[in-house]
Order: structure tokens, then C-alpha cells, then sequence
């Protein structure tokens, strides 16, 4: 039996395993569309809705970056092999970040920029260090790479150090903020299911909504990081399994929007901070707090830092050392004082 193509439709398999079908144009409404596709209702409603499209406008010609600008530079960073083969979660945080410094000075041409003016644009955002951090990460990443295309001969940002942040941005979840998110969202429920996903895997949560069933085998769930394409097999924590057991065994994902579909990783963030103030939790909690609160716990269990890494896929050993400074000063004060204890007596 041949497949009807039609513009504009997206299917997605719901949680009854009902397939559903909607017409999603970006500039309409989306709706959707009843029967199966080439029916008489299907075909009825799909026609009103391309008759609504509006006439587009044709689009303004872009204007070409002058040589040697910092358009220039960006239009030729996104055009390498560089930017191309990161995961699609990192391009997106690149081009936000970007896209600021085009706006701003795009015009300027690359050459011009020296140390001094990178400190300036660093000291204009002390007051958010986080951002003038991922700034000096940004402009740092683009003259490397101006200084591979011949653009300037030296690197700017180089000895430019970043600010000094009071934590990481994230709150880590602790004992009470996990009790309390349980207790008012119980097992079956969608928000635990990703709650728990997000924790017992301690992965982000571009991760998370990827995962289906497609993805466990026995008592393993494997993942392909989306910022860092790390390949990981992860055991499945018997909590987790417990609430795996309530879901359904044909999802190809297993965190799905009210229309059925996967999430984005905004939507998703957006979604799940809702259920943390539901639950009580302030904000500032989120998806990635679970992810430090695993990587809390596997140290306060007592695995090394290799075995943490293992799980969570960071790339070096500082960036675990972040998550789990808090779990060893406690365990070694414990420890500490144990051993002076045992002295005193």
C-alpha cells in the first residue's frame, strides 16, 4: 500500500499507542486532523488549513559580511567543519551566545580586537559573572579559529582569565528536595518518570528526552551524549526499574509532550520547572540538579572519580571534582573526625 505525502504534517504515536496526525506549519496554527490521511474528514480539514497559510513575503537578500569583520569570522566558523560536527544541544547554546557578539560587533574587523578590549567587554558584564564567563568562552573559541583562517596572527583572550562565580549556576538537589518532589509526584506520573530518568542516569536533559525503550537492554540504558557524543551504557538503578515497569513497552521515547511527540530541551526545561514548583521547590531547581544531585550520590557512595565519570560521561576530571566537592569534604570530615575521636579514647 503506497504512503500519501503531504506538506506540512507531523505523526507522532501518543501514549495509548494511537497514531495522531497534525498539521504544523511554523506561521499557522497547528491542528489536528482526523481520520487517516487521504480520507475524506482528513483531506477536508488539511485543505482549510492550507487555504489559512499566508502569502509569504519574499525574503530580504542577505547582505554579505565585509572581509576580515567579525561577521566574517562567524559566518566562516559556521560554515567549518569545527562548528558542523558539534551536537545540535551545543550549536544552538553557540549561536545564542554568537549572535550577540554579531549584533554588537560585527562590523569590526578581527584584527583590531587586542587584550584590552577583550578585558573591557569581560568588565561591562561583572555584575552577571556567569555571563561574562560564557562570553570569554565564546570570543576565546572564535579568535583560535580566526587564528587558524589567517585572520589575526595571535589569540587576544589568551591569559584573560574568567571570573570568579560563587557555585556553578545550578542548585544540587538534596535528600529533602528529592523526598519532597516524590511526595507530590507519585509513580506512574509523568513527572516522575523524568525525574527519575534525569537522577538515576544523571545525564542532561538533552539526553533524557531521547531515551526509548529502543535504548535498554536487560539491566542497561545506553546513551550517545548530544554535546559530546560520548557513547555510554548506564545500569539501570532499581528505582528506576520499578517506574520503567509502569510505562509503556513499545515507546521509542519515553518522555512525551500532551500532543505525544518528544520534547525540545527548552520545552522540556520550561515543563519540568513547572512541576518543581508544584512541588514546592523555589526556583532556580531544575532537570541539571538532578544530575549534580546523582553525581552526589555516587560519591557519597564512595566511587571514585573515574567511576563517577563512567557514569555521568564528563570528559575531565575537574568538571566531576565541581559536582562532587561538597560529598568528599563531608565524607572526609567524617572520616577526619573519626579518627580523632579514636586518638581520644
Amino acid at each position: 500500500m503506497s504512503t500519501i505525502k503531504l506538506r506540512y504534517i507531523k505523526s507522532y504515536r501518543d501514549r495509548l499507542n494511537v497514531r495522531r496526525h497534525y498539521f504544523n506549519k511554523r506561521g499557522c496554527p497547528r491542528v489536528a486532523l482526523p481520520g487517516l490521511p487521504g480520507s475524506r474528514e482528513f483531506m477536508a480539514v488539511y485543505q482549510v488549513c492550507l487555504a489559512a497559510i499566508p502569502d509569504e513575503k519574499p525574503r530580504p537578500k542577505v547582505k554579505k559580511p565585509t572581509k576580515g569583520s567579525m561577521s566574517d569570522l562567524i559566518a566562516r566558523y559556521y560554515a567549518s567543519a569545527a562548528f558542523k560536527n558539534l551536537g545540535d544541544v551545543t550549536q544552538s547554546t553557540y549561536r545564542n551566545e554568537i549572535k550577540k557578539i554579531d549584533a554588537a560587533h560585527g562590523h569590526k574587523p578581527v584584527d583590531l580586537l587586542d587584550r584590552k578590549g577583550i578585558k573591557l567587554l569581560i568588565a561591562a558584564k561583572a555584575e552577571k559573572p556567569g555571563a561574562a564567563n560564557k562570553l570569554l568562552r565564546t570570543l576565546r573559541m572564535l579568535m583560535k579559529f580566526a587564528v587558524e583562517e589567517e585572520m589575526r596572527t595571535d589569540d587576544p583572550t589568551a591569559g584573560v582569565k574568567p571570573l570568579k562565580v560563587a557555585g556553578d549556576g545550578f542548585v544540587a538537589w538534596s535528600e529533602a528536595d528529592i523526598e519532597r518532589f516524590e511526595a507530590r509526584h507519585p509513580i506512574g506520573s509523568k513527572a516522575r518518570l523524568a525525574f527519575a530518568l534525569c537522577l538515576y542516569t544523571a545525564q542532561r536533559r538533552s539526553d533524557v528526552i531521547r531515551m526509548g525503550r529502543q535504548h535498554i537492554r536487560g539491566n542497561m540504558i545506553s546513551v550517545r551524549q548530544q554535546k559530546t557524543g560520548t557513547y555510554l551504557e548506564v545500569p539501570i538503578h532499581p528505582e528506576l526499574a520499578v517506574i520503567l515497569e509502569n510505562e509503556p513497552r513499545d515507546n521509542m521515547t519515553l518522555i512525551l509532550t500532551d500532543a505525544g511527540g518528544p520534547y525540545k530541551p527548552a520545552s522540556f526545561g520550561n515543563w519540568f520547572g513547572d512541576r518543581c514548583r508544584e512541588a514546592g521547590l523555589p526556583k532556580g531547581y531544575n532537570a541539571h540538579g538532578l544530575r549534580k544531585a546523582g553525581a552526589r550520590r555516587l560519591a557519597e557512595a564512595g566511587c571514585t572519580t573515574l567511576e563517577i565519570m563512567s557514569i555521568t560521561g564528563h570528559q575531565t576530571i575537574a568538571e566531576v571534582e565541581r559536582y562532587t566537592r561538597s560529598a568528599n569534604q563531608r565524607r572526609m570530615a567524617v572520616d577526619g573526625m573519626a579518627k580523632l575521636e579514636r586518638r581520644s579514647n
